[in-house]
């Protein structure tokens, strides 16, 4: 009986305190703008029982927006022989999941933090299916880019002509363009495309955007423009434009107008329980993709003050959180 209570305890802990070594967990962020997931992750991990040092190993790669340095980060991993390489967005997974699944069954496993839409972009067949090593976490910004046009002309009725920013080549822009096209005619919307290729490019764009030309910005997934939130979100206040961004911290973080979706944080804390069941042995196959468990609308009642726009008191009734001077 004492040895079956002792097996028992060691099925409960987290694997590396039933074994000698802790697991390591290759975790490569694209750039500064995703740090967040990992906190989540830790933080998930942390309440899961995997004391970090003790129970799990992270080790932490930027590639600093660079798609070529994820590529080598990734093979890095592989090289190191991690247990585990965990990733964030769209474009980065893409490298990743191609780089191991070159050379299955022996790549490590891969969990994404956040990716707005593996599926819809076509980088994973499936959000159920046994024959991959990914699975993760959908931000769901491509499915829910035609909710989001809605909740911007709902919220701001003066809109009609909404500049789109988007990467001319990532998959998941090129869905998400795809998608507001579909919904933009219901809406009697008038899309600016702005299709960009670099970071620079995307700021240099936005900076020349007047409201002669848009009501709108509106922000879409890709590497290179959530890699610019920031310098969006400037250039948006400084020509009195409302900027529509889909995740938390792009309002709390960057100073964009409003947001509906989820946040990295969070995504990258509910990523934590796929990641213990890859540690525990369950194939990434068998863990079906998971969307966010929270969407929160957000306004920025400071930015709105300094570009002039006034909410309804319907709007602010709808709003799950506001960011800016005078809140908490």
């Amino acid at each position: 009986m004492a040895n079956a209570i002792a097996l028992a305890l060691v099925l409960l802990l987290p694997p590396s305190l039933a074994d000698a070594a802790p697991p390591r967990v290759g975790v490569l962020l694209p750039g500064n703008a995703w740090t967040s997931t990992f906190d989540g992750l830790r933080e998930g991990m942390k309440e899961l029982g995997y004391v970090e040092g003790r129970d799990v190993q992270y080790l932490v790669e930027n590639a600093q927006g660079d798609t070529r340095r994820v590529a080598a980060l990734t093979e890095k991993f592989k090289t190191e022989k991690v247990d585990l390489i965990f990733t964030v967005t769209n474009t980065a997974l893409k490298v990743v999941a191609d780089v191991t699944q070159a050379t299955r069954p022996a790549a490590p496993p891969v969990v994404f933090g956040s990716a707005s839409g593996p599926v819809e972009s076509r980088i994973h067949p499936a959000y159920a299916t046994p024959d991959t090593n990914v699975t993760g976490v959908t931000s769901g910004s491509i499915e829910l880019v035609g909710k989001r046009l809605e909740i911007l002309k709902e919220l701001l009725p003066h809109v009609k002509r909404v500049a789109l920013f988007g990467d001319r080549e990532a998959a998941s822009s090129i869905a998400a363009f795809a998608a507001a096209r579909e919904t933009a005619p219901k809406l009697g919307l008038t899309l600016l495309e702005f299709r960009v290729g670099s970071r620079q490019e995307a700021i240099d764009t936005a900076r020349r955007l007047t409201r002669a030309e848009a009501d709108a910005m509106f922000l879409l997934p890709s590497l290179v423009t959530v890699g610019s939130t920031t310098e969006l979100a400037e250039a948006a206040r400084a020509a009195r434009l409302p900027f529509a961004v889909y995740q938390v911290e792009h309002v709390r973080k960057h100073g964009a107008l409003l947001s509906y979706g989820s946040s990295y944080f969070l995504q990258g804390k509910q990523s934590a329980s796929l990641v213990d069941k890859i540690l525990r042995g369950t194939p990434p196959g068998r863990i079906p993709i998971e969307r966010p468990k929270l969407h929160q609308l957000i306004l920025n009642v400071e930015t709105a003050e300094a570009i002039g726009i006034t909410f309804s008191r319907e709007a602010l009734n709808r709003a799950d959180e506001f960011v800016g001077r005078g809140t908490k």
